[in-house]
């Protein structure tokens, strides 16, 4: 058993780390941002991204995601980190890091040990697997906060939940609980909650004993099917990213972040 760390940091200082920790061909990989209930920070999400690319040339089969202490898996993208007047929406580091995730030859089980939240939850959901426990919540709020989601992310959660269950998630912003997430086929096993790791670290060591050159070339190929829904045209991924950027820059996006941060509701006035 090996355990490492790869320090995330934000303004000159550590507040971050992507904890691993090889248990024989299965490395896990722990979000380890507590005190923001794992929120992604760019540096977080640079950690993670170099701690994937490292898998496979590190010799790993498998991999397990999850998250540090039992409040959330992560909240999704810290926003706060990017609320400058020079930020764009194409400046965000989470669409790498998911790109990354998906690129992988190495396949990832998601340990779901807490709350998961808008860009954790795609997160996830780019994981092969994912174990929960009873209490876990998700949601994905970007409409909550004034912003326009990748053409990516509303394709992945389509095909995983369907494309009706996808609108429902995305267009009313609501939470699930893990019976309902469960039933819409968006986490696969639910178990208690001592046992979410080691459910998780089961599938990962399944995946880990099987020929690998057949796993990583068929977890390629779901990715490659994936990829097939989202062939727009040049013409519509301009009016998307310009939408997006509209979205971003809005009054209504700023109001979203100021909501959340203050901890009431948003009021939109749709400019």
């Amino acid at each position: 058993m090996v355990l490492l760390r790869r320090d995330a940091r934000y303004d000159g200082a550590v507040t971050a780390t992507i904890e691993q920790q090889r248990q024989g061909d299965v490395m896990v990989l722990t979000l380890s941002h507590e005190a923001k209930r794992n929120a992604l920070t760019p540096a977080l999400c640079r950690a993670l991204a170099d701690a994937v690319r490292a898998l496979a040339l590190a010799g790993v089969r498998a991999a397990v995601l999850t998250g540090a202490g039992n409040r959330a898996f992560s909240a999704g993208f810290d926003l706060g980190a990017l609320d400058n007047p020079d930020a764009g929406a194409a400046d965000n580091p989470f669409d790498p890091l998911v790109d990354t995730v998906a690129a992988s030859p190495v396949p990832l089980v998601c340990a779901l040990n807490g709350g998961v939240f808008g860009g954790g939850l795609e997160l996830a959901a780019t994981c092969d697997l994912r174990v929960a426990h009873p209490g876990v919540k998700l949601a994905i709020p970007p409409a909550r906060l004034g912003i326009i989601y990748s053409a990516r992310g509303l394709s992945r959660m389509s095909a995983l939940v369907g494309e009706s269950r996808a609108r429902e998630l995305f267009l009313t912003a609501r939470t699930l609980d893990a019976a309902e997430a469960h039933a819409w086929r968006l986490i696969d096993h639910v178990v208690p909650e001592a046992e979410v790791l080691p459910r998780a670290l089961a599938l990962a060591g399944d995946m880990a004993a099987l020929a690998p050159l057949a796993v990583q070339g068929m977890r390629r190929t779901f990715e490659a099917l994936l990829a097939q829904r989202v062939r727009l045209s040049p013409e519509a991924t301009a009016a998307l990213a310009a939408a997006q950027e509209t979205a971003w820059r809005s009054e209504d996006a700023a109001e979203g972040r100021r909501a959340m941060a203050e901890k009431r509701p948003p009021v939109f006035r749709g400019r």
